[in-house]
């Protein structure tokens, strides 16, 4: 198939998928604010491409991770690293192109700094989340280039309830023997209101369908061919047939709020903990341990059990937050709010039983906004954010040296309306400075501009077009890494003299959604196209070289230009007696626009990995992207329950970069299911879930580690959730 029919094949798909797919089967879409705007805009009304994950959809999607929560979205692919860590992927970019947000503040952890850091974040715990795909940088700034995920948690009340609510869930999985609970209660009286919520999870070993560790044709023969041990025997000391080795995982979280609440607004505290202790898949981190084993007898099951040479995260946080809102009686100024955060962040990696190398981060981050709205023209925002960042790294595999990063930017939003037609503009100005402990500083001005133009044909209808441009400084691990990782099995080095990215953002879009007409109108329907231009994008480059004392393939940090654009897109066709079908596609294509050319520093102990002319050396294709996806969905929604049975095809991602091997397609099929009961005053919802019902071996592309651990296999998901 060529290039031409391949991308049409692309956009057709793409012309075949929902905002729905952030929706459970009949659900009617809350006509619901996404805070990702400070204008308080239906999420119908944004320019921007926004998708909401609320009620039983989320609770139907929600998993121990925030990528696996989030990949079946329009745009959104998972970047797992084994079952303790999934990160959101969206439109190709991930890490620190993607602000995770709680509650439109920095999660402030450790996840953008290596892909074995999982997000601090509990989606079990998330009332809502909201996902922006595009950029994002006017109001969150430089790392929010490639898109947002906002998991709202409602700690902080905004109101007092008439009375005390609360929710208790428990839920098994039969696919890694997960048990988890769920616990939500708040209440008021007078002015004040509270919230408290926790959850605990654990689970063993994820199953699969066959070898953990994937071989690739001829792999041992060049790597093992002057050994003595057998490539084969080398590998099967670190492979397992039907599971992922030390994949098992423990974590808990509980939060407790309090806000005092007026007539013109409020304020309001909250504190979260959360301890997350999960393990980096066997095989990972192979390169650590194979010449203490060398030669030994120890089989590979038996060597998991004995778990002397597993890595272990152990993850703890203490999170403090401060929310506060003052309307203004103004005929011009509408509102006041601010923000203000606090992390305390911590892990340590286990390596062998021992403690190894500690990573933390002390954070600070805040937001003042404020609204005017006047009379039906501009109406707009002005906001002011600082953040100052203190990141650490202490032991052995310690790859990036201690830094202070701080940030302040200043931004305005402006919209306005003439009859059909909707404009909105912004720009934002914020300045980074980058301090580490053994090297000098580097400073960044950065700017962004971005605009909108939506005309609805019909109230519920309108198409757009909005051009964005966006700055994003390097980060500390960018600049300044050097050293090796033994969980990701690669020595990376950073590149002190890199420039800032430069982005020229195109979107094209339309929308339909009207659920309270009959027939063909009452069709949802979402199509998006866009073309984003990036100059000097900072990636880590495959170098093609070995440092040998590490004995890990070398990753270098480099500028390059390059280009991403594709399609997404959705319908729902709703049928009698409450049934539909829904086609979905997305796709994204991402090239440089030239050959590699490294300035990395070259060591003695560094030696050329690949032999030249393979080809693979020279390619332009930008590393880890997602594959074209298709699918079709069947469900129903009757008085009591409802059901959804969805598959999803996904190419096999052939453009995989320099030095690196494709991923197979897949087919996905999944069915969920609800029961809605009463006992009195309380709801109850029996749930269940099957997943990967075709028993596939899944490997994500957009993952570091998808030779070593491929998703979980066929697994049933059951519980129960009461509502009182």
């Amino acid at each position: 198939m060529n290039k031409t029919s391949k991308l049409a094949l692309a956009i057709a798909g793409a012309l075949t998928v929902p905002a729905s797919a952030t929706f459970a089967a009949g659900e009617r879409l809350e006509e619901v604010n996404v805070t990702v705007s400070p204008l308080e805009k239906p999420v119908d009304a944004v320019a921007a491409p926004v998708s909401v994950l609320s009620g039983d959809a989320l609770r139907d999607a929600a998993s121990a991770t925030l990528g696996d929560t989030l990949k079946k979205q329009l745009g959104v692919t998972n970047a797992s690293f084994g079952s303790g860590v999934g990160l959101p992927v969206i439109r190709g970019q991930s890490a620190n192109r993607v602000k995770i947000l709680s509650d439109n503040l920095d999660t402030a952890d450790a996840s953008n700094t290596s892909s074995d850091h999982a997000a601090s974040v509990e989606p079990l715990l998330a009332q809502r989340i909201e996902i922006l795909r595009g950029p994002a940088t006017l109001r969150y700034g430089s790392g929010a280039i490639g898109g947002v995920v906002n998991v709202i948690d409602g700690r902080i009340p905004t109101k007092v309830p008439e009375q005390v609510e609360g929710a208790v869930e428990m839920r098994h999985n039969s696919g890694n023997d997960q048990d988890a609970g769920v616990f939500r209660l708040n209440g008021g009286a007078g002015q004040l209101a509270w919230y408290v919520d926790g959850v605990y999870r654990e689970n063993d070993d994820t199953r699969i369908p066959g070898l953990a560790v994937l071989e690739h044709e001829g792999e041992h023969e060049e790597e093992h061919a002057a050994e003595e041990l057998p490539g084969e025997e080398h590998e099967e000391e670190f492979n397992t047939d039907g599971f992922v080795g030390n994949t098992n995982t423990r974590a808990h979280s509980y939060s407790g709020g309090a806000s005092w609440i007026g007539e013109q607004g409020f304020v309001g505290l909250s504190v979260n903990r959360l301890e997350n202790n999960y393990g980096i898949p066997l095989g990972a981190h192979e390169h650590a341990h194979e010449e203490e084993h060398e030669g030994e007898e120890l089989a590979g099951e038996e060597h998991l059990e004995e778990g002397e040479d597993n890595v272990r995260i152990d993850l703890a946080q203490t999170r403090y937050d401060l929310k506060g809102e003052r309307r203004l009686n103004d005929e011009y100024w509408d509102k006041i709010s601010f923000r203000l955060g606090h992390n305390d962040y911590e892990h340590v990696e286990i390596d062998a039983g021992e403690p190894g190398t500690r990573f933390t981060n002390q954070a600070w981050e805040s937001r003042v906004e404020v609204t005017h709205d006047a009379g039906g023209e501009w109406r707009g925002a002005y906001g002011l954010q600082l953040s100052d960042i203190d990141f650490a790294a202490i032991g052995d595999e310690a790859f990036i040296q201690p830094s202070n990063t701080r940030s302040a930017g200043l931004f305005t939003m402006k919209e306005r309306e003439w009859g059909a037609w909707h404009l909105d503009m912004g720009a934002r100005a914020e300045r980074v400075e980058v301090d580490p402990e053994f090297a000098e500083s580097r400073d960044f001005n950065l700017l962004g501009l971005s605009s909108s133009l939506q005309y609805f044909l019909a109230e519920h209808q309108h198409v757009s077009v909005g051009l964005t441009g966006a700055e994003r400084a390097p980060v500390a691990e960018e600049l300044f890494a050097d050293g090796a990782h033994l969980a990701e099995a690669r020595y990376i080095e950073g590149d002190a003299d890199l420039d800032k990215e430069q982005s020229f953002n195109l979107e094209l879009g339309y929308h339909h959604h009207n659920e309270e007409a009959s027939g063909w109108h009452a069709a949802r329907f979402e199509a998006n196209l866009f073309y984003n231009r990036v100059a000097d994008y900072i990636y880590a480059a495959n170098t093609g070289e070995e440092n040998l004392e590490a004995e890990l393939p070398v990753y270098a940090y480099t500028n390059r230009d390059a280009v991403f654009y594709g399609a997404e897109a959705s319908v729902r066709f709703p049928f009698a007696g409450g049934h539909y079908v829904e086609l979905f596609g997305d796709s994204v294509r991402a090239s440089f626009n030239s050959d590699l050319a490294l300035h990395h520093e070259e060591h003695e102990e560094v030696e050329h990995a690949h032999e030249e002319g393979e080809g693979r050396e020279y390619s332009r294709d930008v590393p880890r992207m997602p594959p074209l996806r298709v699918g079709l969905a069947f469900g129903g929604d009757y008085d009591q329950w409802n059901w959804e049975l969805r598959t999803t095809k996904a190419s096999e991602q052939e453009r995989a970069g320099a030095f690196e091997e494709a991923t197979d397609g897949y087919t996905r099929m999944d069915l969920t299911a609800r029961y809605n009961v009463k006992f009195g005053a309380t709801d109850a919802v029996l749930f269940a879930s099957g997943r990967n019902l075709l028993d596939e071996e899944i490997r994500n592309s957009t993952s570091l580690l998808r030779d070593f651990a491929p998703e979980m296999g066929r697994s049933v998901e059951a519980g129960v959730r009461f509502l009182f």
